[in-house]
């Protein structure tokens, strides 16, 4: 689903010029300060597929999900494929493929970005506090958990290991 499902993104009008016109034309700004923020902080709706965005993300450009709901779906696809190539990983093939790490990248930093709407929106419920957790918070050693944690990430984490553990170099 990653590569096929169209998803409404916002993102700044000014990134949808191609490069051929902003070389060719350039970006004209009107002198007032404030109309030239309001254009720039403009947004357009656009469909892309999680791949590309993901490319696009990569860059550090302004984005976010036209529907919240799509931000937890696309996490969610982004989730799975990271899982199914830890899973591949760790698992002896006969055949071996290469991995593409820097698309895993790109894939985790996007996924880094939909984080907030995702656990904004449901993707992820608040740690219950239970009677155990609180006595073992009263230990230093241990605290309370308060923050949600990003599965994302521990995921890539685990994926470089084991690309380093196997000879590839980051």
């Amino acid at each position: 689903m990653l590569f096929h499902k169209w998803v409404a993104w916002r993102v700044p009008e000014w990134t949808t010029i191609t490069q051929y016109m902003s070389q060719e034309h350039g970006l004209f700004l009107p002198d007032d300060e404030k109309k030239a923020r309001a254009i720039l902080l403009n947004k357009k709706t656009v469909y892309m597929r999680p791949f590309e965005v993901a490319v696009y993300a990569e860059t550090g450009a302004a984005l976010d999900v036209h529907d919240p709901n799509d931000g937890i779906i696309v996490y969610g696809y982004i989730m799975e494929h990271l899982a199914d190539w830890l899973h591949y990983m760790q698992e002896p093939h006969l055949t071996t493929r290469k991995v593409p790490i820097e698309g895993l990248r790109q894939f985790n930093a996007l996924a880094c970005k939909l984080f907030p709407v995702a656990n904004r929106y449901g993707y992820f419920k608040k740690p219950e506090v239970t009677m155990a957790t609180s006595v073992q918070a009263l230990f230093g050693e241990v605290r309370l958990e308060t923050q949600q944690h990003r599965f994302n990430d521990t995921i890539m984490r685990r994926i470089e290991a084991i690309y380093r553990k196997r000879g590839g170099i980051l």
